[in-house]
């Protein structure tokens, strides 16, 4: 899909049958989580307007674009693990293959690999950067630092949402990101590292996240592309 299935979602928000076009809602977050092998599964969370909302349709246009999709790229690319609405709030979970097919799939720029590969793939580490131990900022870091650790991923995204890896967070770009854990992050318009006091078991904006059970933790503000590159290095 050229612009991906979230440009549906922003068709369907603005016609009414989802609340709250061009506004941010207060719900659990959208996240997108890494494991280990590179595969992506996301949850995509949108407030309902219960006078409008026609959930069966909806439904079938996700799976519309999860058949078309995969027509082209191969069979289970990309698959849709159901919608699940509650209270007024739509839970779309969504499992990718690979970081390519999230990226191709919500037309949203998005890499998932190592730091190494990163650089051969072309993206330049020009920003600023902060050291992490155990998801709390420890100093500030040059990009050398990160070219010369062993063993390091990075996941590299344009977009508003909720980040989790599968593995400890070792350093992350400054620019409107915000700790949520050891593993995770929130990005949002103006967030830093140092905001808010991340505390094991009790982080508003954490996700916890295990394997593919992906579930979101934060509250929402829009996960639409933007022009910041989030760099998230873990190990």
């Amino acid at each position: 899909m050229r612009n991906g299935w979230r440009a549906g979602i922003a068709a369907l928000l603005c016609a009414g049958m989802l609340a709250g076009c061009g506004k941010s809602v207060e719900a659990d977050a959208s996240l997108v989580y890494v494991d280990k092998k590179g595969a992506v599964t996301s949850v995509d969370v949108e407030s309902l307007d219960v006078n409008t909302y026609d959930e069966t349709e909806f439904e079938a246009f996700v799976d519309e674009a999860v058949e078309e999709y995969n027509a082209v790229n191969g069979k289970n690319s990309v698959k849709s693990e159901g919608i699940t609405v509650e209270e007024g709030v739509a839970k779309l979970q969504m499992k990718y293959k690979t970081a390519e097919d999230y990226a191709a799939f919500n037309g949203i720029e998005f890499y998932a690999g190592t730091v190494v590969d990163s650089l051969a793939a072309g993206y330049t580490y020009d920003t600023d950067f902060v050291k992490v131990e155990d998801g709390t900022v420890t100093g500030t870091a040059a990009k050398q630092e990160i070219y010369a650790g062993e063993g390091l991923k990075v996941v590299i995204i344009r977009s508003n949402t909720n980040v989790q890896v599968e593995g400890k967070i070792c350093y992350v770009s400054t620019e409107n990101v915000r700790l949520a854990g050891p593993d995770s992050v929130s990005i949002r318009d103006g967030y830093t590292p140092q905001d808010g006091a991340y505390t094991a078991g009790t982080e508003d904006g954490g996700a916890e996240v295990s394997g593919g059970d992906a579930a979101a933790g934060v509250k929402e503000n829009g996960s639409f592309e933007t022009q910041v590159y989030t760099f998230i290095v873990y190990k």
